[in-house]
């Protein structure tokens, strides 16, 4: 078709280095639910040791809530309540960030509808989150067609 364009973007994948943060609890005392934020970083993997990292690297966060009632049935420790909501949130996340659509913070939510069963994960077998670094190639969207 004559004067139409096509507004499809080519995109291209990067290597992300991503560094969690110590994570903290944000609950406040009338919730009936328990919040995690998961500060980490977030830059490109060619930087990482180059002059620019530090200018490069951008900041955000992953607050991650548990239901009380859900929380009841896992009879958790401080701890593990911690490793498990990392590990249950992590993947969620991390999708965004694959994906190229990554917002500063994001929610969270595990409850019986998410996640109706026992404990999903064994938090003996989940490392700290604090000071975990692995990298995510991430979509890139650049220039159109």
């Amino acid at each position: 078709m004559a004067g139409c364009f096509s507004a499809t973007m080519d995109l291209s994948m990067e290597l992300m280095r991503i560094t969690i943060g110590k994570p903290s609890e944000v609950t406040n005392p009338d919730e009936d639910f328990r919040s995690v934020l998961f500060p980490f970083s977030l830059v490109s993997a060619e930087l990482v040791g180059a002059p620019e990292e530090l200018q490069a690297t951008t900041n955000h966060r992953m607050l991650v809530r548990i239901t009380n009632s859900r929380l009841a049935g896992w009879h958790l420790s401080e701890a593990d309540l911690v490793k498990v909501l990392f590990q249950l949130g992590w993947p969620r996340f991390a999708e965004t960030i694959r994906a190229g659509t990554l917002e500063n913070a994001k929610e969270i939510w595990i409850d019986f509808a998410t996640h109706p069963g026992p404990c999903p994960v064994d938090p003996s077998r989940i490392p700290e989150p604090a000071g975990l670094q692995f990298e995510i190639e991430e979509e890139r969207r650049i220039g159109f067609k």
